[in-house]
């Protein structure tokens, strides 16, 4: 009875791991590198970064300008406290952006690579990371119908 038993077990068991044998990947990287609303960011973000470097030199120099002048500490202890204060909520809003960005683009591949797979009948879908071989690469795919959003 019991040797009966594992049989049927063993048999459900393999029948029902054939169910998710299609296995199909995605280059997350490359999508990173070559999506246009990436790029859209990265340029965006690019020129926040830049306002806001640019402000910080600026409030900097003044700072160093007080230094040279022999400016007593506290008093520019006072400025640089200032000048942190006044640069926290740029800092806050750029990491904001990007952690904004990084929820988006998980959420736009991850929705993406779930419609193409269910067009080709994918049943599983992994970064090319964990992939040593074989599997259906939907990179291109995916890649193609992000750029077309």
């Amino acid at each position: 009875m019991k040797p009966f038993m594992i049989t049927i077990l063993l048999s459900v068991f393999l029948t029902s791991f054939n169910y998710a044998s299609e296995i199909g990947f995605i280059d997350t990287a490359v999508i990173f590198q070559k999506a246009k609303f990436v790029t859209v960011f990265k340029d965006n973000f690019s020129e926040k970064e830049k306002e806001f470097n640019e402000h910080l030199q600026k409030k900097s120099k003044k700072i160093e300008a007080a230094i040279a002048k022999g400016k007593p500490e506290d008093e520019i202890r006072e400025m640089v406290r200032k000048r942190d204060e006044e640069l926290e909520p740029k800092k806050q809003e750029l990491m904001q952006y990007e952690m904004s960005f990084q929820q988006n683009f998980l959420l736009n591949v991850s929705s993406t690579a779930k419609k193409v797979a269910a067009e080709y009948d994918i049943d599983v879908v992994f970064d090319k990371q964990v992939v040593y071989h074989g599997g259906f690469d939907l990179t291109n795919i995916v890649l193609e119908r992000l750029n077309q959003q």
